[in-house]
């Protein structure tokens, strides 16, 4: 039985479909009274009620469980759910139960430039969830993709939805010389896939990403290209584009930008264009050609959607 936190989340779906669509026995961890996404049509799995604050519910979620995939985590701090409080403590709590109910194998989901020292307190609490990870006696795989992309992300379809819904030009922040190497969502998951019962990654720090070294500049024109528009370039300040963030995130219940997103466009999240094929055997997507998702959608719609809750 395999465990996966963060299940109805942009990423767990397409990893519990791989799973479930291999043959696995997946279980699903979904917060309690918590309005979860659904899963993919067609997939058959355990769902369990628990909050990883919950470390007696945690261990009954593991009930028979040989392998846990945490994707669980928090990009923005409401309330009690802070960085601290959800993806440090709240990974620390599972190693907790999986080691009290004999769980062996541990896929940690974290992401490039995690480190204690980071100016970034994103960064800073999965640096601290990671060294939780490394000091458990379980068989892990820290996992570092770069930008992952494809239905249902957080940056790719808010993107396009930016590009249709405003005319003439587009806000950037900073300059938009960030270096990113997007992964496509499905590709991820196969790797998840492949950790499970390799040694070879036991006891690793993988960095993952696609075949080919970006700018946000050239996502950016990737994905009005797909989408066959042409917007003018606005560059904003990082000042600015935190005020505006902090504003968004104070007034609307779907922010389109957070701090957490003007922190990373700041940070360069590349590793070697071979890091999948050497490790898991595979040629990964390429962004431009992967990006037909975005067409023929009512992006102007879910903008305004998504800026009053009903995205």
């Amino acid at each position: 039985m395999i465990l996966v936190t963060g299940a109805t989340g942009f990423i767990g779906q397409h990893v519990v479909a791989r799973l479930a669509g291999a043959g696995h026995e997946v279980r699903c961890l979904v917060r309690p009274a918590f309005k979860e996404r659904t899963l993919p049509p067609g997939v058959r799995v355990h769902m369990v009620a628990a909050d990883l604050a919950d470390v007696p519910a945690l261990r009954v979620a593991m009930h028979n469980v040989d392998a846990v995939i945490h994707l669980a985590a928090v990009w923005t701090e409401r309330g009690q759910q802070t960085f601290d409080a959800v993806n440090r403590q709240g990974t620390a709590n599972l190693i907790e139960a999986a080691r009290e109910v004999g769980a062996t194998r541990l896929i940690f989901s974290s992401f490039p430039g995690a480190d204690g020292n980071s100016a970034y307190t994103f960064l800073r609490g999965k640096a601290l969830a990671e060294e939780a990870v490394r000091c458990s006696d379980l068989k892990f795989t820290i996992l570092r993709p770069s930008w992952v992309y494809g239905p249902g992300d957080a940056w790719t379809t808010r993107i396009a939805m930016t590009l249709q819904a405003i005319p003439f030009f587009f806000p950037v922040i900073g300059n938009g010389q960030t270096r990113i190497q997007p992964l496509w969502a499905q590709d991820l998951a196969l790797c998840i896939e492949r950790c499970l019962d390799n040694p070879r990654t036991f006891s690793q720090t993988i960095a993952l990403g696609g075949p080919g070294y970006l700018t946000f500049n050239d996502a950016l024109d990737a994905i009005a290209q797909t989408l066959n528009v042409r917007r003018r370039k606005v560059f904003i300040r990082a000042p600015v584009a935190y005020e505006l963030a902090e504003m968004m995130e104070r007034l609307l219940p779907s922010p389109l930008l957070t701090m957490t997103t003007v922190d990373l466009l700041n940070v360069d999240t590349t590793t070697d264009l071979g890091s999948v094929k050497r490790n898991f055997g595979f040629e990964p997507a390429r962004f431009a050609a992967a990006l037909d998702y975005l067409r023929g959608q009512p992006w102007r719609r879910r903008f305004w959607g998504c800026l009053f809750g009903r995205a």
